[in-house]
């Protein structure tokens, strides 16, 4: 996937903007508190149909202003697409080659982008809801079956920890819903399997090669059953083994929103042994097998979102991963200013000044 040209308006600090985008590197500098990480924000906004930073949406439009727009077109393989994010108060409008979109799953995933931000690095200390998001946003966008299965169990879900908290519980009524909620289960561990999987199958390789160090990197899945094989058969006994306390404590304690996926170097916790370098080289170890996993389930180069990640990496780092990404797929890095060592190789790049688009140039 290549975008080509990105539009803003009224997004952020952003009144206008548009910019067109060279299909390796491009590199968007400018001082701190500018709008570059609020132009990545946009792109990803176009991949997930949200923000990766905040949750209230109303945020991202521009003050005093009745909406926000962003709109980009992107070439994927032979097709070329227009996509366009309306942002106002009432919610938000999906927009395909100028056609309206009824349901966010028509549309997440069309853009695929995989970001790398320092906040990522919170991840491993963070409540497992949140290590769950990110596995089901990644899942989500190469799968819209995952998508629709995981709205499904949520409703499912609420409807249950609904019944539950009644005086009078029916549980003709909870072994419907146990049933709903197991078939839906079904594939959404399935995929989650597959996807630690593909993970684990690059992870350590990445790791070694960014870093130069001799560890091994995994990621544990934390099934709801345990190592066991998910059948439905399996999923009815956890339900019905947890039944008298999910009566007592009033709310679901078992299935896939309780899961949860822990890191781990030379099978310990990441979080117990692991230095501040390590747990960076890990996450982008993670991010780079996460461009692998897409590409390995989709047949296309998602476009990689790097947000001010040179500044942490030593100057080997920094080439190494330069060389590892830009051969692969298209990149947008954005930086304070642009090391030395790249002005020796192709790029493009932006200066973002309050909101404001200049060219200063760059090697192309």
């Amino acid at each position: 996937m290549i975008i080509e040209t990105l539009r803003l308006r009224n997004f952020r600090n952003y009144e206008n903007l548009s910019v067109s985008f060279d299909p390796k590197l491009n590199v968007i500098t400018g001082r701190n508190a500018q709008g570059k990480t609020n132009l990545l924000e946009s792109i990803v906004y176009l991949s997930l149909t949200r923000s990766h930073r905040i949750l209230n949406e109303k945020k991202l439009i521009r003050d005093d202003m009745p909406f926000a727009e962003i709109r980009c077109t992107f070439s994927d393989k032979e097709e070329r697409k227009e996509l366009a994010a309306i942002i106002h108060p009432q919610g938000k409008t999906l927009i395909v080659n100028r056609y309206p979109v009824r349901k966010s799953s028509d549309f997440i995933g069309l853009l695929n982008v995989v970001i790398f931000s320092p906040d990522d690095l919170y991840l491993f200390n963070d409540m497992p809801r949140e290590r769950r998001k990110v596995m089901n946003q990644e899942i989500t966008k190469i799968s819209p079956k995952y998508l629709l299965s995981l709205n499904r169990y949520q409703n499912f879900l609420k409807e249950r920890n609904s019944l539950l908290k009644n005086n009078r519980v029916d549980e003709t009524y909870l072994d419907i819903l146990d049933e709903q909620m197991i078939q839906e289960q079904l594939m959404i561990i399935a995929m989650r399997r597959n996807f630690v999987q593909k993970i684990n199958h690059q992870i350590t390789g990445l790791y070694r090669e960014l870093s130069e160090d001799d560890i091994e990197v995994k990621i544990q899945y934390k099934c709801c059953i345990d190592d066991a094989e998910c059948t439905k058969e399996n999923l009815q006994d956890l339900y019905q083994n947890c039944r008298t306390r999910d009566l007592e404590n009033h709310v679901s304690t078992a299935g896939i929103h309780r899961e949860d996926i822990i890191f781990r170097i030379n099978d310990k916790e990441l979080t117990q042994t692991a230095s501040q370098g390590q747990k960076r080289m890990v996450m982008l170890a993670f991010k780079m097998a996460l461009l692998s996993y897409i590409r390995s389930e989709t047949g296309k180069s998602p476009v990689l979102l790097m947000d001010d990640v040179l500044s942490e990496l030593d100057l080997s780092r920094q080439k190494k991963l330069l060389e590892m990404v830009t051969d692969s797929c298209q990149c947008l890095i954005t930086a304070t200013e642009i090391p030395e060592h790249m002005k020796r190789v192709p790029y493009k790049e932006f200066y973002i000044n309050q909101g404001r688009l200049e060219m200063p140039g760059g090697i192309e």
